[in-house]
């Protein structure tokens, strides 16, 4: 998986190259907090909160979520992250799914697409179908922090006899073999053919 501008396919320059390469499309916590902190020239980060306060619409949340993408994007932003951290109470999120396929959508529209990477920062995701469903409809990285917690609750209350950084390469190598065979699966022709 490759993070940040994807650059101008019908032109040769060493710019097009400047991607950040990730092995796994699930990232754990420390692999989003290196993005986040990131200070490499040609990338700039921002966190894009898809909580909103739960008296207000979910169309305006949306839309505010686009308003600040422009915003950035004119800042020079060029990696998103989405998330939704920060629910009490008070905020709801916008359905992670929803918000990834609406920022693909408003990005491919006003044509910003191929100069933003989009990850999502969210605790709705810890299926295979779910992590396959946000990669296809726009996400470039899915952290899923909830699913990562779990795992160390889990073995702080001795449920789960392993090493957390052993357990969480388990999930992550788990979820993603799983996206492989989804792929294979409406990839490859069927008997028929």
């Amino acid at each position: 998986v490759y993070i940040g501008e994807d650059g101008n396919l019908l032109e040769e320059k060493p710019i097009n190259c400047q991607v950040l390469k990730v092995n796994n499309p699930i990232l754990t916590n420390t692999d989003l907090m290196k993005i986040k902190s990131m200070k490499v020239e040609g990338f700039k980060v921002v966190v894009l909160p898809i909580i909103y306060y739960k008296n207000t619409s979910m169309e305006k949340a949306i839309d505010r979520l686009f308003v600040e993408a422009d915003r950035h994007y004119r800042e020079g932003v060029n990696i998103f992250v989405l998330s939704d951290r920060g629910v009490d109470e008070n905020h709801v999120a916008i359905p992670s799914l929803l918000a990834v396929s609406a920022m693909q959508d408003y990005l491919v529209r006003t044509k910003k697409r191929t100069k933003v990477s989009v990850i999502l920062e969210s605790g709705e995701p810890r299926e295979v179908h779910h992590f396959a469903t946000l990669l296809g409809f726009g996400a470039s990285a899915v952290n899923p922090y909830l699913a990562l917690d779990s795992i160390r609750e889990l073995i702080d209350l001795g449920m789960l006899n392993k090493d957390y950084y052993a357990a969480v390469d388990d999930y992550n190598r788990a979820v993603l073999s799983g996206i492989v065979k989804i792929c294979l699966l409406y990839t490859s022709p069927s008997p028929r053919d």
